[in-house]
């Protein structure tokens, strides 16, 4: 199989693509400048030159650079104030690039656990659970609406969880804050109240579920990428203080307007409690998350980083 990914050097995409290479995909990415295409190329990847501010000067090409294809995952956003217009105006340009192929072409969009409410075990969320996104994450709503309404395209949609990932290059995700403050200032931050739990999946479980969507998902479905449930916030700064700060590294309270202002606004999602349920993906997809030890993970991350 032939696959398009955008975002493709961020943390979701570049696991991807890593996978879809490792199962013999044929794999072509969106590459914005020299370093990007240069990244992806390292990663297995034919490099697509354009940005998705600007998709009229690639999309267009689409066919002839990318022929046969057969898929395409959109991974690629920033949490800009533009990104509504980004996101709507890159689908006006690709979904009829789409439409042009010779045959229907899969396409997997990305939206995320912020889309949905604060709940309890209780209550887990589900793929039908109604949506009550942040603010920052509102964007994403009518494109999944689009994306699974066109009777063009094989449409599907995947929720990750908070991503974290263990890789030599640098991409830790949700992590990336506080491992920067252990190593740097020997103290680790934790927001909101001790009791606000987030979900989350390594990168690399998240990948196979990308890859099992391609090859088993229906038209229409949706799936939550969660592999871990019940970790606090507090028990994420303890864990990374005590594998990447000195003895005494301390941890911190941390409000949330102090991490939206420190962050930007997406971090308001890192007060809100969340219990995510996979079981869809699970009994339709076959999907096993293999990353089920945090503290392990983190454990493991820290000698990757100090080995690079």
């Amino acid at each position: 199989m032939r696959i398009f990914i955008t975002g493709g050097t961020g943390l979701i995409g570049a696991a991807i693509i890593r996978n879809l290479v490792a199962h013999q995909y044929d794999v072509f990415a969106l590459a914005r400048k020299a370093s990007s295409a240069r990244k992806l190329q390292s990663l297995g990847a034919t490099p697509i030159y354009g940005d998705i501010t600007q998709p009229e000067t690639w999309t267009s090409q689409l066919s002839e650079l990318a022929l046969g294809l057969n898929g395409v995952i959109h991974t690629a956003c920033d949490f800009s104030d533009a990104m509504p217009g980004i996101d709507q105006n890159l689908l006006d340009h690709l979904i009829p690039a789409l439409h042009r192929m010779p045959n229907p072409v899969k396409f997997i969009y990305t939206g995320g656990s912020w889309l949905f409410p604060a709940c309890t075990a209780d209550a887990p969320i589900t793929e039908t659970t109604a949506f009550d996104p942040l603010p920052e994450f509102r964007w994403m709503v009518p494109g999944i609406k689009r994306v699974l309404s066109d009777q063009g395209l094989h449409g599907m949609v995947i929720h990750p969880a908070c991503v974290y990932a263990t890789e030599p290059f640098g991409y830790t995700g949700l992590l990336a804050p506080l491992i920067e403050t252990a190593r740097s200032h020997n103290y680790v931050n934790a927001v909101s109240r001790n009791t606000v739990c987030l979900p989350m999946v390594h990168a690399d479980d998240l990948a196979d579920l990308y890859r099992l969507a391609l090859e088993k998902a229906d038209r229409g479905a949706c799936f939550n990428g969660v592999a871990l449930n019940g970790i606090s916030n507090r028990t994420t700064a303890e864990l990374v203080a005590h594998s990447f700060g000195g003895v005494d590294c301390t941890i911190r309270p941390m409000s949330l307007p102090a991490a939206m202002q420190q962050l930007g606004g997406w971090a308001r999602g890192l007060g809100r409690h969340q219990h995510l349920c996979n079981q869809r993906a699970v009994d339709e997809l076959g999907w096993h998350p293999r990353h089920l030890d945090f503290e392990a993970d983190i454990r493991n991350l820290a000698g990757v980083l100090a080995d690079a």
